[in-house]
């Protein structure tokens, strides 16, 4: 008799042991910073071919671009995905390919039949197509979407909301990305995944279906604490009336913030997809287990709060400046942003902030550095450069144009004049001296030892 119960007991498992893992699946050619309409179609196209999937064209966008929804699984349980709601932020849209493709794969066809009529699936990849396109976090006409959810000037808002309301989904998952800056909790580690279950009033009170989103969340956290131990964070939970997710919340749709953020060393955010595909996983098999009612609201409660700003690209910590006024110290911090980062902070940031990567400065003084005077082409190999930062030159000056820059680093313009003190918002081209000695380069975020 006991041998019987183990035995039923493992056929009922099967699935998970046949299934492949998903923590490896991946759809090949999506590990890029921008993804746009063109790359995720020949992928769409392939997986509406599956008899699994049901594939629905929603509308368009602004500039008549296809929105579509697929559909997976014909169960009482109904659950909403959508993503590139910002068109750029890309990491869940690369996520929900990998998922998509790993419901279908043969191998996994016990999983699959274990759930399919268990519940029901509406995927949305790409819900701002003309914004993905441009890669701005704007559609077309300027307007944020997750800003337009009561006005509903947007068709996509208007698709968005039409498929809500005809979908009735009991749980939504509203899939974006976060800056990588943030830190879970204070002084904490970047915040690779960041979760919220939105409010839906000002007074953020905790009703059935937000009290469920925040039970979900937890369970699922166990999972992502996991993979990445302490890189887990919570968004502050105020009201926002315009927002899709406090206005699905409003509608009685337990509604569930997904923000991809970032990892050390890993500029295209392939571990939050990674967590991703494998939490969409996970929450298909806690529905149909049920497992996920047994949590506390207690624990999504203490997930710590995201730290806005609490990481920057590059820290310099307390690197002497000798000014023509006198010698102090400072910090320098510095962020990947725009074509040519520049310095973005002064003063005492490492008390505060941590670097991705941080150097400690003390013995080091801050040089300027010199203009290399462009007189003719230069072909600018990495040992070329190196060169010319040993000897002090720093950027160059004349008609850039005339750099066959080979190397990984920039090629800054120096600006007219070279000060001898670092400035906030000035060109983030250095270099770094002990005892006369150039020790370091900077060339925006990169920090190059001589």
């Amino acid at each position: 008799m006991i041998r019987n119960a183990i035995l039923l007991y493992l056929l009922s498992c099967s699935f998970i042991l046949t299934a492949t893992p998903i923590a490896t699946h991946k759809v090949e050619g999506l590990n890029k910073p921008a993804i746009k309409p063109t790359d995720l179609a020949p992928v769409l196209d392939s997986l509406a071919t599956h008899s699994a999937i049901t594939r629905k064209n929603l509308g368009q966008s602004f500039l008549g671009q296809p929105i579509d929804a697929f559909y997976i699984g014909s169960g009482p349980i109904k659950v909403m995905l959508w993503s590139q709601m910002h068109g750029d932020e890309n990491t869940a849209s690369a996520a929900l390919m990998d998922f998509l493709s790993y419901v279908i794969d043969d191998e996994n066809k016990t999983w699959r039949k274990s759930w399919q009529n268990k519940l029901s699936l509406m995927v949305i990849p790409m819900i701002n197509p003309d914004g993905a396109q441009l890669q701005t976090r704007f559609n077309a006409q300027g307007i944020d979407l997750n800003r337009d959810a009561k006005a509903l000037r947007t068709p996509e808002g208007q698709l968005l909301m039409a498929a809500a309301k005809s979908f009735k989904p009991d749980f939504g998952f509203n899939l974006h990305d976060q800056n990588a800056y943030y830190g879970a909790g204070e002084k904490g580690l970047p915040a690779t995944i960041s979760v919220l279950a939105p409010a839906y009033n000002q007074q953020r009170e905790i009703n059935l279906s937000r009290g469920n989103a925040m039970k979900l969340i937890a369970q699922l956290s166990k999972l992502i604490e996991q993979e990445v131990p302490n890189h887990l964070a919570k968004y502050n939970d105020s009201y926002s009336y315009r927002s899709f997710g406090d206005t699905f919340s409003e509608m009685g749709i337990s509604t569930i913030l997904i923000e991809s953020g970032a990892y050390p060393h890993d500029p295209n955010r392939q571990v939050a997809r990674k967590i991703n595909r494998m939490l969409y996983v996970q929450m298909i098999d806690e529905l149909i287990s049920d497992k996920w009612q047994q949590q506390e609201i207690a624990t999504y409660q203490a997930i710590p709060f995201n730290v806005k700003d609490a990481w920057v690209d590059l820290l310099i910590n307390d690197v002497t400046i000798l000014s023509p006024q006198g010698s102090y110290v400072t910090d320098i911090a510095i962020n990947a942003k725009g074509r040519y980062p520049q310095i973005n902070e002064l003063g005492d940031i490492s008390s505060i902030r941590q670097g991705f990567t941080q150097l400690d400065a003390h013995t080091l003084s801050f040089d300027a550095g010199k203009a290399y005077p462009l007189a003719k082409p230069l072909d600018l190999t990495t040992e070329k450069y190196r060169q010319l930062l040993v000897q002090g030159y720093s950027c160059f000056s004349g008609d850039l144009t005339l750099i066959n820059n080979q190397s990984d680093w920039l090629s800054y313009q120096c600006a007219n004049t070279l000060s001898a003190m670092p400035t906030r918002h000035g060109a983030a081209a250095f270099i770094l001296r002990e005892q006369g000695t150039a020790k370091y380069a900077v060339l925006g975020e990169q920090l190059i030892k001589l």
